[in-house]
């Protein structure tokens, strides 16, 4: 907070800039995401200006005897007409996002001026994109007698992390391969172990962890080893063929 004061008069303060920290996009929510600009002012202060900026930039200015509007930054995002309040110098206070994208995450600063005073203060935004694909399989089992197992995530933002665990407990040998898409900024990522089978009980729950570093966001895909390779297969066929065999000796 930076605050402006002249000693006898009193100062314009914002208590709080009302910012989710997190915000998930939903595409059939219609409704504009609204940030919030809490203040006192004293009534006698003339000047007023009210301004919200993205990342130091600012994106919309409030002066009561002009109007409200929206700056080129989000020129298209911004709906200048919200009204939070009747009051004269809190009608226009906040910010009226419509039709949030990934793209104005960042840090939003509300800053009040007066002649007489100003203060400021931010609050950090993360918009996140809810993956349209989140998988997990695993193969059992190739010649090496291996468990292949691939979490992969898609349509995210922003760039999530995926853990697979073992019974609640983390794969060492995980390898990441990422790629981000260029005409939308979403991820897509994918995370490959291989396990060999022998390390696996069965059964054994395979589990991968979609989480979003520095949010609560987090999702969970699950599968059962059941076992299978090379020591399962022969004793399936040695299951099938006993029985036939001894069959043949007592047809005989």
């Amino acid at each position: 907070i930076s605050s402006l004061t002249f000693p006898g008069i009193l100062a314009v303060q914002i208590h709080e800039v009302k910012v989710p920290s997190t915000y998930i996009l939903d595409e059939d929510n219609d409704e504009p995401l609204i940030l919030d600009c809490i203040y006192d002012i004293d009534p006698t202060e003339t000047g007023f200006v009210l301004k919200w900026l993205l990342n130091e930039r600012p994106v919309y200015q409030w002066i009561p005897s002009v109007g409200s509007f929206a700056l080129p930054l989000l020129k298209n995002r911004i709906d200048a007409s919200y009204e939070v309040s009747q009051e004269t110098k809190q009608k226009h206070r906040a910010l009226a996002i419509v039709k949030p994208s990934w793209n104005i995450t960042g840090n939003y600063t509300c800053s009040v001026q007066t002649f007489e005073s100003s203060d400021k203060k931010s609050a950090h935004l993360q918009i996140v994109v809810p993956e349209k694909n989140f998988h997990l399989k695993h193969h059992c089992c190739d010649e090496d007698d291996t468990v292949d197992i691939i979490c992969s995530t898609s349509g995210i933002y922003p760039e999530p992390k995926l853990i697979v665990l073992l019974n609640d407990d983390a794969v060492g040998n995980q390898v990441a391969n990422r790629s981000r898409a260029d005409d939308d900024g979403h991820y897509e990522v994918i995370v490959n172990a291989r396990v060999p089978r022998q390390k696996m009980e069965s059964p054994t729950t395979i589990k991968c962890i979609l989480t979003i570093p520095g949010t609560s966001y987090s999702r969970k895909k699950e599968s059962i080893f059941y076992g299978g390779g090379s020591a399962n297969r022969a004793s399936i066929i040695a299951g099938i063929i006993l029985p036939l065999l001894t069959l043949l000796l007592h047809l005989t």
